[in-house]
């Protein structure tokens, strides 16, 4: 799905915490937007976001990556999460994987993102290499020929690869969306990288 730059600016805007551009807007588009942005069956707004923020650009191939860094050439698995309540569980998690798929990711990046209900709590990157045997796991343990749910957690990546790009502090402890030790780790990731 492609989205025009105005939207995205605004998206981008409103989940960083400044509804101004938003509120410039009449009320059908205010009411379609929030309503988009709530539908927690659909994670594309999310995700663009989450690629635009880090400048990164989309990149379209069924079970293949989700965005591109065009100065590297480095592509990107993106895994936005999005909370309406309570805490986040699992992090991320790859469906229909098979041995194979994983495979042709295991050079990707992985771009994980929180959101809860309007705001970015955090955005982080990290080496699909840092969880792979994690991955590996699940896909080995199942019937042979068929593809698997693989989840992953903060711990399998809490490495000094792992880049803190944005943790909104104070918002996450607000709305308590994350475990305190999950918190704590992005807290030391994020001071390391200023």
């Amino acid at each position: 799905m492609n989205i025009s730059e105005t939207n995205l600016n605004i998206a981008t805007q409103f989940f960083l915490g400044n509804p101004n551009p938003l509120l410039e807007k009449d009320e059908d588009y205010q009411n379609l937007f929030l309503s988009y942005i709530s539908d927690s069956n659909s994670s594309t707004i999310r995700e663009l976001v989450t690629l635009h923020i880090l400048g990164y650009q989309p990149y379209h191939e069924k079970h293949g990556a989700d965005g591109i860094d065009t100065e590297t050439g480095k592509l990107k698995e993106v895994k936005p999460k999005f909370l309406f309540e309570g805490k986040l569980s699992n992090t991320g998690n790859f469906n229909d994987m098979t041995f194979e798929l994983l495979e042709k990711k295991k050079d990707f990046d992985i771009v994980c993102s929180l959101f809860s209900r309007d705001r970015l709590i955090y955005l982080v990157e990290f080496p699909l290499q840092l969880i792979y045997d994690h991955l590996k796991k699940p896909i080995a343990n199942a019937v042979a020929g068929r593809r698997v749910v693989c989840h992953f957690n903060y711990k399998n990546y809490d490495d000094d690869l792992l880049k803190v790009y944005y943790l909104d502090i104070d918002i996450c402890k607000q709305r308590k969306c994350i475990s305190n030790p999950h918190l704590q780790m992005l807290e030391k990731r994020y001071n390391d990288i200023k």
